[in-house]
């Protein structure tokens, strides 16, 4: 039966997994990812990508190993395919070689370029026209971080490579520009499905410093001589798959304007939709509007922070059995003896990690007499809320009844 070989770079976790041709998982291995503190400041975050392909590599053997020992020809691996969170990236000088490393996500150096985005562009506008939300780890604020604090690296930049093409050209020695991770960087236009033209400007590049852009589904290149012989493979296609985001929701099968709830780190409710329609008094409440893994297709979107809330209570409140066997499990049974409502704890605001010591989430109701599963219910019944909460503002802009 043919296997497809999934590499899977995650923020949490890196992983190879093996699936057969009716979805069903044969084969996987995982390592913990990790960032690392930039050596130019302790407090910033960056990707170590030899780190990530090294532990990838490893997942890799672990799983084709896995394979073998059940009697399964490597014969059968008739393609591969990554997958990765989005907006980060690096630049490329012309000799291919990346020149800065990769900006993490949670690095809080762009939140100053976020703050002061209107010097740049109209906001307004801009969102009209990307439909992507304002958070700091956003492409764009990355570019243009580099542009104002690294002009020596910048002016030697010949491509911008997200971090998913970055692994598809170790393993073909091809760059691309994934659809789907373009389509998280802020700075593409969703009428014309491309690159935005101001955005670029503003930047002072063109579309040619990033390299052609390929749909998921299709091919990018073989995976190279030298890696089919490591790996024990031939020399299968390697495929664009792209952004986890999309990588979930439609692999889930779910049809057009069926919402889906893709959660981890960030809790992410989307739906697959025909039209893009930006509405900016939802950005607050976390609404952004993505490509979709099919072109001509979008994925409006309201995420917040999921599991990232509920480790943080746990580490806070379940300090005794962090680390242990027992620790969801202790969570999940005293949260379970608390009555709706949590004895009138609630966690309100908003919980995303930033680099400010005053953070905008709130919770209320404590006593003396409040016991922590009280606070982790209660934290359940906010993820709770902000799932209905999202779904009412899904509903209204993208024309559709759950």
């Amino acid at each position: 039966m043919p296997i497809v070989l999934i590499f899977d770079c995650g923020s949490t976790n890196l992983r190879t997994i093996a699936m057969n041709e009716k979805g069903k998982v044969v084969a996987s291995y995982h390592l913990a990812n990790n960032t690392q503190p930039d050596p130019e400041n302790p407090d910033y975050h960056i990707w170590d990508f030899n780190e990530i392909w090294q532990k990838l590599v490893i997942c890799a053997k672990q799983t084709l190993t896995q394979l073998t020992l059940q009697q399964v020809s490597l014969k059968d691996v008739v393609g591969i395919s990554v997958t990765t969170f989005g907006v980060d990236g690096a630049p490329f000088n012309k000799q291919g070689k990346q020149i800065y490393p990769i900006i993490s996500w949670k690095c809080p150096r762009t939140l100053p370029v976020m703050e002061n985005l209107a010097c740049y562009l109209d906001v307004d506008a801009l969102y009209e026209r990307n439909g992507i939300g304002q958070y700091s780890f956003n492409t764009l604020f990355k570019l243009l971080w580099l542009k104002e604090h690294k002009p020596e690296i910048y002016i030697q930049m010949d491509k911008w490579v997200f971090i998913s093409s970055m692994l598809t050209q170790r393993l073909t020695g091809v760059f691309t520009t994934d659809r789907t991770m373009a389509g998280t960087s802020m700075m593409t236009n969703l009428a014309t499905n491309d690159w935005d033209d101001e955005v670029l400007n503003v930047l002072g590049l063109s579309s040619a410093h990033f390299p052609m852009m390929v749909s998921a589904g299709e091919k990018i290149g073989h995976l190279s001589p030298t890696l089919a012989m490591q790996f024990g493979l031939n020399e299968v296609p390697v495929i664009s798959c792209g952004h986890d985001t999309q990588f979930a929701v439609f692999g889930s099968g779910a049809e057009l304007n069926r919402p889906v709830l893709s959660s981890g780190t960030w809790e992410i409710l989307m739906v697959r939709t025909e039209q893009a329609e930006p509405h900016i008094e939802f950005v607050p409440q976390g609404l952004t509007t993505e490509f979709d893994a099919q072109n001509t297709r979008f994925n409006p979107a309201m995420q917040w922070v999921g599991s990232g809330v509920m480790e943080w209570i746990g580490k806070l409140y379940f300090a005794d059995v962090v680390g242990t066997d027992s620790y969801y499990s202790t969570m999940i049974n005293e949260g379970r003896q608390v009555a709706v409502g949590a004895n009138g704890v609630r966690l309100q605001g908003s919980f995303v990690a930033t680099d400010k010591t005053v953070g905008l989430g709130q919770i209320s109701g404590l006593s003396m007499h409040n016991t922590r599963g009280q606070i982790y219910r209660a934290a359940l019944e906010y993820m709770a809320l902000q799932l209905r909460n999202g779904l009412n503002v899904l509903q209204q802009v993208s024309r559709f009844q759950a």
